[in-house]
Parts: C-alpha cells; structure tokens; sequence
C-alpha cells in the first residue's frame, strides 16, 4: 500500500523565491528551518509577500524496485545516471560488497547509494532480502522521472520509478498583490 502525503505549493515572486532558498539553505538545523517557514507564511498571510498557495493532497511517492539473482563483482546498478559497481573487495565510493551472497550485496549497495551525494535528497534506498526499493523523497510525478538499470544478473521492474502522483488541489489561496482569475 502507497503512503500518501499532502504538499502544499507556492508560486511566487522573485524575493518570494529568495526566502524560500533560504528557508532550504538550513537543511541541517530543523528548529531554524521551522522558524523560517512560519516567518515566511506569515509575511504571505499579511500581504507583505504575494503568492498563491495551493495545497494539495493524495500526493504519492514514485518508487521501483531491483532484484538480484547471482550478482558478481563488475556487475553495475545504475540510478538517475549515476553508476555503481559491484566488487568483491570495493576501494571506491561508487563500488559496493558482492561474493556473500545476494542479501548481503542488496544492503551493500543501499548504504553505498544512501551515501552518495548526487542521489542524496533525490532517493532513498532500501533493501529486503534480494530486493532493492529506490523511493523518490518528494512526492509527486517528478520521481517517475528517475531511471533505474542494472547490467547483469538481476532485473529492473522498469526503466523508470512510478506511481508518483501529484495528488488533487484542495485550495487556492491569494496573497498580497496577487489575484485569482
């Protein structure tokens, strides 16, 4: 079953753009980013800001999923175009533990993906047994967008995740100087 999620969005302006940079910029610190966001939507709510908000529900996560069979040292597993290669003694970033077995080789290659920083705010990737799961963070239809591959020795349930949504408009909201219409 599908986990689905509630966006809310904003067009805006160029200065409304500026502070939603850096409302993001503080991706480390979530108290500071949660008083930036309350900041922000309260310069929208007293028309200091103009925007339109909309919110939207019923959003949906695009994912897909990899599963081995007998994977071996060289073979590759590729997301978004970023490769990674399977080895039995990996001494690089992009190379991930095979020769255990294809369990062990599933969860070697989800810590080495997690830990790259192309995909890093893009995926995240899991494993159960044989099976790798690549889940798009943001919800909506963008993640059907990302592109999965594996060389040899195993199977990509498709050349792209899916299932990603981008849900139903709730509300519009107006704010400042912008208008409806």
């Amino acid at each position: 079953m599908a986990v689905i999620y509630d966006m809310i969005v904003v067009a805006q302006d160029q200065a409304t753009a500026d502070a939603q940079r850096d409302v993001i910029a503080e991706s480390g610190n979530q108290m500071l980013q949660g008083l930036k966001l309350k900041d922000f939507f309260k310069m929208l709510t007293s028309g200091i800001r103009p925007a339109i908000v909309q919110t939207k529900v019923n959003l949906a996560k695009a994912s897909g999923t990899i599963t081995l069979a007998s994977f071996v040292q060289n073979d590759t597993i590729t997301i978004n175009g970023v490769g990674f290669t399977g080895k039995d003694s990996p001494a690089a970033a992009a190379e991930f533990q095979t020769g255990v077995s294809d369990t062990s080789t599933a969860a070697s290659f989800a810590s080495v993906a997690n830990s790259n920083a192309t995909l890093d705010g893009m995926v995240i990737v899991t494993s159960a047994t044989t099976v790798i799961t690549i889940t798009a963070l943001v919800p909506g239809e963008l993640g059907n967008a990302v592109t999965t591959a594996i060389s040899a020795h195993g199977t990509a349930a498709g050349a792209r995740l899916t299932g990603g949504t981008n849900g139903d408009a709730e509300r519009t909201h107006y704010f400042g100087s912008v208008s409806g219409g």
